[in-house]
């Protein structure tokens, strides 16, 4: 079942938990501590963010390079994942942010690889047989 989940809902699901349930500002920061350089290292909610995203994405990609039958349903619902974005994105205030923006750019990455990956594992699987 979880080989056709679309793990990028869990990057959403995270920035709207972040944003809408718990009011965090983007800007807030989390974590700060000084380095042996001298300089001061922190992490706001929106780096937070956009790390967790990247890692998801990384999976989506891992899980895009099956060839299974049931990717195409992956692929499916990455789209409405992505298309969901886009809407949220355009239309809830909240989600009008450049963080969210480039969380629903890398839903757009995952929706593009997921079906070049598909195809060209396709091609590669396909045979033909040559007869002279």
């Amino acid at each position: 079942m979880l080989r056709f989940f679309p793990f990028m809902v869990l990057a959403i699901a995270a920035y709207a938990v972040a944003i809408s349930v718990m009011g965090l500002s983007l800007g807030a920061e989390l974590l700060g501590f000084a380095l042996p350089s001298g300089a001061r290292f922190s992490v706001t909610v929106s780096e937070l963010l956009l790390a967790v995203s990247t890692i998801v994405l990384f999976f989506e990609i891992m899980n895009a390079a099956s060839a299974k039958s049931n990717s195409i349903l992956n692929h499916g619902l990455s789209m409405l994942v992505f298309i969901g974005c886009f809407v949220g994105f355009l239309l809830v205030p909240a989600f009008g942010t450049g963080t969210f923006l480039i969380i629903t750019l890398m839903a757009l990455v995952d929706v593009v690889a997921g079906y070049s990956i598909s195809i060209l594992t396709a091609r590669r699987d396909m045979t033909f047989d040559r007869q002279e």
